[in-house]
Formats: structure tokens, C-alpha cells, sequence
């Protein structure tokens, strides 16, 4: 998976827009003797962007647990903040696809399914044994899979003023997504702290605006802005590896710990292509 999210983050940072250009060069071709878009059509959607984390902490589900022990604690870390990981995932590329019904010339509703593969936590602990000048650095690979259902509305024709150059628009979705994260590796001075891996499905929203452009009758492209709150992903309850840095030695293999959450939220921008039939 982490292969195949490298190779979805490559084609969606370096060739989106050669790739998006071809293809609506291709359908503009196909639809320019297409009439036009009717209440009533169906049509499909397929696009591909970037999404940026916001600010993520990685705290214990239950900073109480005794048995299993809490990976942190219910204490204030060495910089005096609650004890916890602090920093985000990064960014991620963007495929997104929906199934979509036009009600009328203000009015479509889709369901649309987003997948993220290349999400990575970057950021650092302070646990309170270390001092402040300590970096201790953590990492995880993550990835995002959500499904929601999606209003967009056009103001223009609801507002009954004539269409512009562009034609703009604001959605707003509800649904559900999976995130998942591999082992947490925690970066102390001589050794490093692993912890399991996790997966979480729960409630995510969306809102966004963005604009339309008509590549021909049937075909157009659609440019978005959408912040996204994808939930929560979590780790699960488990063994925690200590290895030695320099080694890779195992130091102690039996320490079973809580699982710890953190909250995704995302700001994306999106480049589709809308098909009407």
C-alpha cells in the first residue's frame, strides 16, 4: 500500500494537469455535438487533487487505563502541555470519484467516495523524562478512505441571475470514513518506542465552493475547495516494541499499552471532470 501511495502522490504532484488537459481535450472532442445537460440526467465525477492536514495530536484513549497501561499518561509533558504527540499528517494526494443525479439548473446530489493514500504524521512528543531541547521525533504512515453523500447548489440560477463565464457553487456532504495508521515510532536519544498500528471508521462532513466551467454540452470541469473532517484514527491496544537505535536490538517486547487517538481534518483543493448522460 505505501508503494502504491508514493505512486499515486508522484502522478498527482508532478502530471495532474497534463493528465487533466489530455482529458479534456479528449472530451470536449466527444461532446461538442452533445446537446445539452437536462434536469433529470445522471452523471459521473472523477477527480484528483491534494489535501492538507490541519494541526493533530495523538493522545491515550483513556489516559486512566491501568491495565492495559496508557502509552502517556494524565500529566503535563515537558514543555507543561498535556502529555501527547503533536503535529500533523503532512499532505496527501486525492482520487476522487461520485455518482451524481442533476434535479435541476440550481440542484444535484452525488454519492462520492475520496481515498488519501499518502498521508504521514510528522511531529514530536514530550514526554516528561527527556528535557525540552529533546526532539522526540514521531512518525506514522496513515491513509483515509470516506464515502458521503453530497448536496451542491448553484446560487446563480437559484437566484434566477443569468449564468456567468464560470458558474459557481457551494456543497456541503455527511458520511463515514476509514482511517487507518501503521506501527507509531516514537524517537528517543538511544532508543525507539513502537506501538501498534489501528484502524477507525466513524462520522465525517464536508463543506466546500468552487466553480464550473462548460467544456462543451455535456462536459464540464469543476474546481473545488472542500474541508474535510475525516473523524478520528486510532491505534490499537497492544505490544509496544523498545529497540535499540543504533542495534535495532529488541529491549523489551512486553509491554502492553492502550490505544491512542488522534483527529483528522483536512483543506483540500480538487480539479474533476463531470460527465452528463
Amino acid at each position: 500500500m505505501n508503494i502504491l501511495g508514493r505512486l499515486f502522490g508522484s502522478l498527482v504532484f508532478a502530471r495532474r494537469f497534463r493528465v487533466f488537459w489530455i482529458v479534456g481535450v479528449l472530451c470536449f472532442s466527444l461532446g461538442t455535438n452533445a446537446s445539452a445537460a437536462e434536469d433529470g440526467s445522471v452523471y459521473f465525477r472523477v477527480g484528483v487533487g491534494v489535501a492538507v492536514s490541519e494541526d493533530a495530536s495523538f493522545f491515550d484513549v483513556d489516559c486512566h487505563s491501568v491495565s492495559p497501561a496508557a502509552l502517556f499518561g494524565c500529566v503535563m509533558g515537558n514543555d507543561g502541555k498535556a502529555i501527547g504527540a503533536y503535529g500533523d499528517f503532512e499532505n496527501s494526494g486525492v482520487l476522487d470519484v461520485g455518482v451524481g443525479y442533476l434535479w435541476n439548473d440550481w440542484l444535484r446530489t452525488e454519492v462520492s467516495f475520496s481515498y488519501r493514500p499518502g498521508f504521514r504524521f510528522d511531529g514530536s512528543s514530550n514526554f516528561s523524562q527527556l528535557e525540552t531541547t529533546v526532539h522526540q521525533g514521531v512518525e506514522a504512515d496513515t491513509e483515509s478512505l470516506s464515502a458521503m453523500v453530497v448536496g451542491v447548489v448553484r446560487p446563480l440560477p437559484l437566484l434566477g441571475r443569468e449564468k456567468w463565464f464560470v458558474d459557481p457553487f457551494v456543497m456541503a456532504g455527511v458520511g463515514v470514513s476509514h482511517n487507518k495508521i501503521d506501527s507509531m515510532i516514537y524517537s528517543f536519544p538511544d532508543t525507539e518506542t513502537i506501538t501498534p498500528n489501528g484502524s477507525n471508521t466513524g462520522f465525517a462532513w464536508s463543506i466546500g465552493c468552487g466553480f464550473t466551467y462548460e467544456l462543451s454540452k455535456h462536459v464540464e470541469i469543476e474546481i473545488l475547495y472542500r474541508h474535510t473532517d475525516l473523524g478520528q484514527v486510532n491505534t490499537d491496544i497492544g505490544t509496544m516494541n523498545i529497540v535499540n537505535r543504533s542495534t535495532g536490538e529488541i529491549i523489551n517486547d512486553s509491554i502492553i499499552i492502550g490505544g491512542t487517538k488522534a483527529d483528522i481534518t483536512v483543506n483540500e483543493a480538487l480539479l474533476s471532470i463531470v460527465w452528463f448522460f
